[in-house]
Formats: structure tokens, C-alpha cells, sequence
């Protein structure tokens, strides 16, 4: 009997070992992938004399299903991509179609026309290609540096925040439009609007108003306005810095509820008129 304890406690004892083994494993490949899709992010958002551009993305778990990506177009410099969107579901599944659907939306955007056309490009191929039973939305805006002009296109985002320096009055750039993902044709088009001087445009995913206290109560859309009106004049960055800040605070010792990704773009203040 005595022989028998013994030989079961030391299966017991492999056992154990394999699948501590096993976690290490899984661990180092959850760190590993982290590492791959951070990488995948800009390095550093495009440095445009009068304009700041600031970024942040934190996902809920190691790896996550939101994006966004800051790029100038072949032989348009002056024109400045932004884009955010949001893959549905978490985790490594979201995190896998996370970068398929950034390298296709990247590839439609140098080769089509215009936000919405690159969104229409990207919807095709997910629907005919991807079969994952995963859709995103996705925020596409092409900023004209020289002139301040913004197209842009939502194919079914929460809307960017944008606010006015002149007023501080905040609005949305709201449109009404499918996921993508879902169904073929994609019916979208480009929208307008001019980023002035002293503007500032805030797009962003829900994992900022979805973000949850301790007690379960949510950061919630008027909070989120605040402090983005607050700070909007100090710029992206300080923006970017304080919503940051403030949602670690507000969240305390909770577990994210949610991947959180914000893109800030502020034109700087003409000094001409001062």
C-alpha cells in the first residue's frame, strides 16, 4: 500500500509539473502576442508643424480586439490618416482579426479614394474572406494638414468628439452606417467638416465610457465630455493624459471592462489672431 501512495503521489507531482509547464507556456505565447500586436501600433503618430497628434490604446486582457492607426499617404504628405475601430468580442480571437482587418483597411486606404471607399474596400473583404463570425467598426478620417479640411466616414462607430476653439462647444461627428463584416455592398459615403485653428477632434472606442468603478457604476458619456472640454485647449496630448488618468482612477482596483483606444488631433491656436 504503502508503495502504491507512493507511485500516485509522484503522478500526482508529474501531473502537476506538466501543467505548471503548460501555463509558463501559455503565459510566455499571451506576453509574446502582446508584444506582436503592440507592435503593430504606430511607433509614434506623424509630427506636422501647427498640429498635435497623441494615442492611446490599453486592451481589457493581454491582447485585445481594438486598433487604430495613424499613417501620411504615399506622395500626400500633407494628408493624414486616423483611424480607430473596434473588433466585437476580447481576447485572442478579437486580437487575430484585430490585425488582419488593420493590414486590410491600411491596404484600402492607400488604394482607394477617400475613407469611405477604403471602408467599402475593407467590408468586401471581410465578408467574402474573414468568416469568423467577428464584425468591427471602424472610424476612417483623411485630415488635409495644409488646409484643415477632414473626410471622413464611420462605418458604424462611436462618434469622434470634436470641439470647437473658438466656443469650446463640443459636437459629434455623427453618421449613420453598417458594421463591417456583416453584408455586401457597404452603403456609406464621405462626410466633410474643417478642423480650424485652436480645434480639436477626439475619436475613441467604448472601452472609455464602458469603464466601470469598483461598485459596477459606469464612467459613462458626461464624464468622458468633461474632461475632454476641460482640457481641449491644452491639446492632444494633455487630453490623451487626462482621460487616461482619470479612468484609472475612476476604475481603482477593477478589471478593465473593455479594450480602450483613443486618437487626439488638435491644431494649434493661429497666432496671427491673438
Amino acid at each position: 500500500m504503502t508503495d502504491e501512495l507512493a507511485t500516485l503521489a509522484a503522478e500526482v507531482e508529474r501531473l502537476r509539473a506538466e501543467l505548471d509547464a503548460e501555463r509558463r507556456r501559455l503565459r510566455d505565447e499571451l506576453a509574446f502576442a502582446r508584444r506582436v500586436q503592440l507592435n503593430l501600433m504606430p511607433m509614434s503618430p506623424p509630427v506636422i508643424d501647427g498640429w498635435q497628434i497623441a494615442a492611446t490604446y490599453r486592451p481589457a486582457r493581454q491582447v485585445g480586439g481594438d486598433f487604430y492607426d495613424l499613417y501620411q499617404l504615399p506622395g500626400r504628405p500633407s494628408i493624414v490618416g486616423l483611424v480607430v475601430a473596434d473588433v466585437t468580442g476580447k481576447g485572442i480571437t478579437a486580437a487575430l482579426m484585430m490585425a488582419f482587418s488593420r493590414a486590410v483597411l491600411r491596404s484600402a486606404a492607400y488604394n482607394g479614394s477617400g475613407p469611405a471607399d477604403a471602408l467599402r474596400r475593407t467590408n468586401r473583404v471581410l465578408v467574402r474572406e474573414a468568416r469568423t463570425g467577428l464584425f468591427l467598426t471602424a472610424f476612417v478620417g483623411w485630415l488635409d494638414t495644409e488646409t484643415g479640411v477632414l473626410r471622413w466616414a464611420s462605418a458604424g462607430h462611436e462618434a469622434p468628439i470634436l470641439v470647437r476653439g473658438g466656443s469650446g462647444r463640443a459636437g459629434r461627428l455623427s453618421a449613420a452606417s453598417g458594421i463591417l463584416g456583416l453584408f455586401d455592398p457597404l452603403d456609406i459615403r464621405d462626410r466633410t467638416t474643417i478642423l480650424a485653428p485652436g480645434d480639436l477632434l477626439v475619436a475613441h472606442t467604448d472601452g472609455v465610457t464602458d469603464a466601470r468603478a469598483p461598485d459596477g457604476a459606469f464612467f459613462g458619456e458626461p464624464r468622458y465630455l468633461d474632461i475632454v472640454r476641460q482640457h481641449g485647449s491644452a491639446g492632444a496630448d494633455a487630453v490623451i493624459g487626462a482621460v487616461d488618468a482619470d479612468v484609472d482612477a475612476f476604475q481603482g482596483e477593477a478589471p478593465p471592462a473593455d479594450d480602450l483606444t483613443i486618437v487626439a488631433v488638435s491644431r494649434a491656436k493661429d497666432v496671427r489672431s491673438a
